[in-house]
């Protein structure tokens, strides 16, 4: 994401989270977006899995390790 209206050099700039507001205007929670995309894409898998693990666990099925 970018500043729109800007020389390039600030253009290129990421926006901060400060500079948004934590949702979208249809309801989306920004900060969760932002954080997984902070992460690595291993980092993201391994969150991923822990969150099928806890699925299945809640679900009683039997969770991999």
């Amino acid at each position: 994401m970018t500043q729109k209206g800007l020389p390039p050099q600030e253009a290129q700039k990421p926006l901060l989270p400060s500079d948004h507001g934590a949702y979208s205007e249809d309801g989306v929670d920004l900060t969760l977006i932002r954080w997984m995309l902070s992460l690595t894409p291993t980092e993201r898998l391994q969150v991923l899995q822990r969150n099928v693990q806890s699925l299945k666990r809640l679900k009683g099925e039997e969770a991999d390790t």
